[in-house]
């Protein structure tokens, strides 16, 4: 199989593309791509479980602590204790992240837009569903190959 036929290939060569794009970008914040997504889904939504925050980025629980923890270090987070279960740890935005809120959001919207711009509106969402379907798959298909 050639390179153009392997979807493995395709996906990792135009991921590693938009990659590149973000971390022109995101240089002078002095974060990482995967910093700048968790602090874009720390924007969405504030205050959250680290385990959601997981969720939401795709991520791994341990990669997610281990970003969490240089965020944390670097002040663009804080984990405090929720108000009502102390056994629960929840995901804030500092003083620091809020003032770079609007940069980060420009930064996020126009990498972003510049590349939903090469879909109309029924490819994109075409693409969302392969998408989406590949990502349900649960590797049975893969595993039944001899």
């Amino acid at each position: 199989m050639i390179f153009k036929d392997c979807i493995c290939f395709q996906l990792g060569a135009v991921s590693r593309k938009i990659t590149r794009y973000y971390k022109d970008r995101i240089a002078p914040l002095g974060l990482t791509h995967g910093q700048f997504f968790m602090l874009v889904a720390l924007l969405d939504e504030d205050g959250v479980l680290p385990s959601q925050l997981a969720d939401k980025t795709a991520l791994d629980r341990p990669t997610t602590t281990g970003l969490l923890d240089r965020l944390e270090r670097d002040g663009w987070i804080e984990r405090r204790l929720d108000a009502n279960d102390r056994r629960t740890i929840r995901v804030h935005l500092t003083p620091k992240a809020l003032a770079e809120r609007e940069a980060i959001l420009v930064i996020f919207q126009d990498i972003n837009g510049r590349f939903l711009q090469q879909f109309s509106p029924t490819e994109w969402t075409q693409f969302q569903s392969f998408l989406t379907r590949l990502d349900a798959s649960d590797g049975q298909e893969l595993d039944q190959v001899s």
